[in-house]
Protein backbone atom coordinates (compact mmCIF):
# COMPACT_ATOMS: atom_id res chain seq x y z
CA UNK A 1 0.00 0.00 0.00
CA UNK A 2 1.08 3.46 0.18
CA UNK A 3 3.82 4.53 2.04
CA UNK A 4 2.43 7.52 3.12
CA UNK A 5 -0.44 5.81 4.82
CA UNK A 6 1.28 3.49 6.61
CA UNK A 7 2.82 6.67 8.30
CA UNK A 8 -0.44 7.91 9.36
CA UNK A 9 -1.55 7.46 12.50
CA UNK A 10 -5.11 9.66 12.40
CA UNK A 11 -7.55 10.76 9.32
CA UNK A 12 -10.35 9.69 7.30
CA UNK A 13 -9.48 8.49 4.22
CA UNK A 14 -11.23 7.65 0.90
CA UNK A 15 -10.23 4.80 -1.56
CA UNK A 16 -12.16 3.90 -5.03
CA UNK A 17 -11.49 0.31 -5.90
CA UNK A 18 -11.16 -1.44 -9.13
CA UNK A 19 -9.18 -4.34 -9.17
CA UNK A 20 -9.96 -6.56 -6.23
CA UNK A 21 -6.46 -8.03 -6.31
CA UNK A 22 -5.24 -4.88 -5.48
CA UNK A 23 -7.63 -3.80 -2.95
CA UNK A 24 -7.22 -7.01 -1.06
CA UNK A 25 -3.32 -5.82 -1.06
CA UNK A 26 -4.25 -2.77 0.01
CA UNK A 27 -6.55 -3.60 2.56
CA UNK A 28 -3.55 -6.26 4.12
CA UNK A 29 -0.88 -3.40 4.05
CA UNK A 30 -3.23 -1.20 6.25
CA UNK A 31 -3.74 -3.75 8.62
CA UNK A 32 0.11 -4.99 8.17
CA UNK A 33 1.16 -1.02 9.27
CA UNK A 34 -1.45 -1.41 12.07
CA UNK A 35 0.38 -4.48 13.76
CA UNK A 36 3.63 -2.67 13.26
CA UNK A 37 2.23 0.15 15.10
CA UNK A 38 0.78 -2.26 17.62
CA UNK A 39 -2.50 -0.80 16.89
CA UNK A 40 -5.88 -3.08 16.42
CA UNK A 41 -7.49 -3.39 12.94
CA UNK A 42 -11.07 -3.47 12.43
CA UNK A 43 -11.83 -4.34 8.97
CA UNK A 44 -15.57 -4.06 8.17
CA UNK A 45 -15.90 -6.29 5.25
CA UNK A 46 -17.81 -8.56 2.95
CA UNK A 47 -18.14 -11.65 3.59
CA UNK A 48 -17.11 -13.16 0.40
CA UNK A 49 -13.59 -10.98 1.16
CA UNK A 50 -13.08 -11.75 4.55
CA UNK A 51 -11.30 -15.03 3.75
CA UNK A 52 -9.27 -13.58 0.94
CA UNK A 53 -7.64 -11.13 4.30
CA UNK A 54 -7.45 -13.52 6.30
CA UNK A 55 -5.85 -16.35 4.13
CA UNK A 56 -3.04 -13.59 3.17
CA UNK A 57 -2.53 -12.46 6.99
CA UNK A 58 -2.79 -16.04 8.65
CA UNK A 59 0.40 -16.40 5.90
CA UNK A 60 2.44 -13.72 7.31
CA UNK A 61 1.66 -13.71 11.24
CA UNK A 62 1.21 -16.04 13.97
CA UNK A 63 -2.26 -16.22 15.30
CA UNK A 64 -1.20 -14.04 18.56
CA UNK A 65 -0.36 -11.41 16.27
CA UNK A 66 -4.02 -11.73 14.13
CA UNK A 67 -5.81 -11.28 17.50
CA UNK A 68 -5.95 -7.77 16.72
CA UNK A 69 -7.18 -7.70 13.85
CA UNK A 70 -11.28 -8.07 13.84
CA UNK A 71 -13.40 -8.10 11.26
CA UNK A 72 -17.16 -7.04 11.05
CA UNK A 73 -19.74 -7.93 8.64
CA UNK A 74 -20.38 -5.08 6.67
CA UNK A 75 -24.28 -5.29 5.92
CA UNK A 76 -24.15 -5.88 9.80
CA UNK A 77 -22.32 -2.90 10.35
CA UNK A 78 -24.22 -0.45 8.22
CA UNK A 79 -27.59 -1.68 8.87
CA UNK A 80 -27.42 -2.19 12.29
CA UNK A 81 -29.97 -0.10 13.22
CA UNK A 82 -32.39 -1.39 10.35
CA UNK A 83 -31.77 0.88 7.92
CA UNK A 84 -28.19 2.13 6.21
CA UNK A 85 -26.13 4.37 7.87
CA UNK A 86 -22.48 4.62 8.77
CA UNK A 87 -22.71 3.78 12.36
CA UNK A 88 -19.57 4.81 14.64
CA UNK A 89 -16.89 2.14 14.63
CA UNK A 90 -16.30 2.80 18.67
CA UNK A 91 -20.19 1.20 19.27
CA UNK A 92 -18.74 -1.82 17.99
CA UNK A 93 -15.43 -2.18 19.82
CA UNK A 94 -16.69 -3.65 23.34
CA UNK A 95 -18.51 -6.37 21.56
CA UNK A 96 -15.25 -7.03 19.15
CA UNK A 97 -12.19 -6.60 21.59
CA UNK A 98 -11.96 -8.08 24.91
CA UNK A 99 -11.80 -5.78 27.79
CA UNK A 100 -11.86 -2.96 25.64
CA UNK A 101 -13.27 -0.62 28.15
CA UNK A 102 -10.40 -1.24 30.27
CA UNK A 103 -8.25 -0.74 27.53
CA UNK A 104 -6.02 2.36 25.94
CA UNK A 105 -5.90 0.94 22.64
CA UNK A 106 -5.39 2.25 18.94
CA UNK A 107 -7.60 1.73 16.83
CA UNK A 108 -7.59 1.92 12.79
CA UNK A 109 -10.53 0.85 10.91
CA UNK A 110 -10.91 0.06 6.83
CA UNK A 111 -14.48 -0.08 5.97
CA UNK A 112 -15.63 -1.23 2.50
CA UNK A 113 -19.18 0.84 2.24
CA UNK A 114 -21.82 -1.07 0.12
CA UNK A 115 -25.13 -0.45 0.24
CA UNK A 116 -28.53 -2.37 -1.08
CA UNK A 117 -30.34 -0.74 -3.96
CA UNK A 118 -32.14 2.25 -2.48
CA UNK A 119 -33.48 5.59 -3.08
CA UNK A 120 -31.95 8.59 -1.82
CA UNK A 121 -29.24 5.99 -0.31
CA UNK A 122 -26.35 8.77 -1.78
CA UNK A 123 -27.97 11.38 0.72
CA UNK A 124 -28.11 9.25 3.79
CA UNK A 125 -24.20 8.15 2.49
CA UNK A 126 -23.39 11.94 2.43
CA UNK A 127 -24.69 12.52 5.39
CA UNK A 128 -23.44 9.59 7.34
CA UNK A 129 -19.95 10.04 5.96
CA UNK A 130 -19.78 14.16 7.24
CA UNK A 131 -20.75 12.48 10.99
CA UNK A 132 -18.10 10.02 10.32
CA UNK A 133 -15.51 12.65 9.66
CA UNK A 134 -16.60 14.20 12.85
CA UNK A 135 -16.30 11.06 15.05
CA UNK A 136 -12.77 10.26 13.36
CA UNK A 137 -11.34 13.88 14.00
CA UNK A 138 -12.74 13.69 17.57
CA UNK A 139 -10.97 10.49 18.42
CA UNK A 140 -8.18 10.63 16.52
CA UNK A 141 -8.32 7.34 14.46
CA UNK A 142 -7.09 6.14 11.31
CA UNK A 143 -10.18 5.12 8.67
CA UNK A 144 -10.39 4.28 5.64
CA UNK A 145 -13.90 4.02 3.63
CA UNK A 146 -13.35 1.88 0.51
CA UNK A 147 -15.90 2.26 -2.24
CA UNK A 148 -16.35 -0.12 -5.58
CA UNK A 149 -15.34 2.83 -8.29
CA UNK A 150 -18.54 1.43 -10.45
CA UNK A 151 -21.51 1.89 -7.86
CA UNK A 152 -20.25 6.12 -7.88
CA UNK A 153 -21.28 8.65 -9.47
CA UNK A 154 -19.07 11.40 -10.42
CA UNK A 155 -21.45 13.75 -8.45
CA UNK A 156 -21.28 11.17 -5.45
CA UNK A 157 -17.45 11.16 -5.60
CA UNK A 158 -17.11 14.51 -5.38
CA UNK A 159 -19.26 14.89 -2.44
CA UNK A 160 -17.33 12.21 -1.01
CA UNK A 161 -14.00 13.49 -1.66
CA UNK A 162 -14.81 16.26 0.42
CA UNK A 163 -15.51 15.17 3.90
CA UNK A 164 -12.26 12.67 3.80
CA UNK A 165 -8.83 14.34 4.66
CA UNK A 166 -7.22 12.38 1.94
CA UNK A 167 -7.22 9.93 -0.92
CA UNK A 168 -5.95 6.93 -1.67
CA UNK A 169 -5.27 6.50 -5.35
CA UNK A 170 -5.61 2.97 -6.72
CA UNK A 171 -4.25 3.82 -10.39
CA UNK A 172 -1.26 5.18 -9.08
CA UNK A 173 -1.59 3.67 -5.13
CA UNK A 174 -0.48 7.22 -3.93
CA UNK A 175 -2.57 9.78 -1.55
Amino acid sequence: MVKELANQAKGHGIYFFQDQERYISNVVDFVISGLERNEYSIIVENDRIIPLIQKRLTALFDESRLEKVKYVNNYDFYYAKGDFRINSIFEFLPNIIEGFSELDVAVRSWAHVEWRDEVEVSKKLMASEKEADVIVNETNLLSVCAYDFERVSEEFKEGLLSCHNFFINEKEDGV
